[in-house]
């Protein structure tokens, strides 16, 4: 998977496809405390977020899939064994269509587009030191997107865990996304 803590796609035991990050990764162990903490705070708002849950991991799973590395640039490191943070993939198995980005034109048509104001909140309340992820996802016969918010492992500034007076952290693009939107009259 894209991004800097080198996640994996995995299908787990309840059938279900998760994104994985490892303890291991790149980043740092504590992105995975604050993707689990700060996923479960926007879900308690009522905020679009997947479905989350510590994933355990086997060494004879790590043992027998040889993708199961991280680059580490000049080096590479096999995934650890264990508990990890999983993410459920937006869509499932049989996904209809998802979008990492939108054009402008195609964002008021969002149906959750009100959630941006809810996440940026969250952001700047959990000092979120990354921008904004969302993945818009439709069924197969629906017209409209729905935004789901990912990514919150930079939350509590990632593996700082303490609180930085920067009034430009957290959701920089959300922040974007609400200017373009009240300016079409959206909001």
């Amino acid at each position: 998977m894209r991004g800097g803590a080198q996640s994996h796609l995995m299908l787990a035991s309840d059938g279900h496809p998760y994104v994985v990050k490892f303890q291991n990764n790149p980043q740092h162990v504590r992105v995975l405390a604050n993707e689990l903490l700060a996923t479960r705070l926007a879900e308690a708002v009522g905020l679009s977020v997947p479905a989350c849950d510590v994933v355990e991991v086997t060494d004879w799973l790590i043992e027998h899939s040889k993708d199961l590395s991280l680059d580490l640039g000049q080096s590479q490191e096999r995934c650890a064994a264990g508990l990890q943070f999983g993410s459920r993939l937006i869509g499932g198995l049989m996904p209809g269509q998802v979008a990492d980005y939108l054009p402008e034109n195609q964002l008021a048509e969002v149906k959750n587009l009100q959630e941006f104001a809810g996440m940026l909140l969250i952001d700047k309340w959990t000092c979120n030191s990354n921008g904004r992820q969302a993945v818009f996802y439709k069924r197969p016969r629906e017209k409209r997107y729905t935004a789901t918010f990912i990514d919150q492992g930079y939350c509590f500034n990632a593996g700082e865990w303490k609180f930085v007076d920067a009034p430009l952290r957290g959701g920089v693009r959300a922040e974007s996304c609400l200017q373009r939107c009240f300016w079409l009259g959206q909001l």
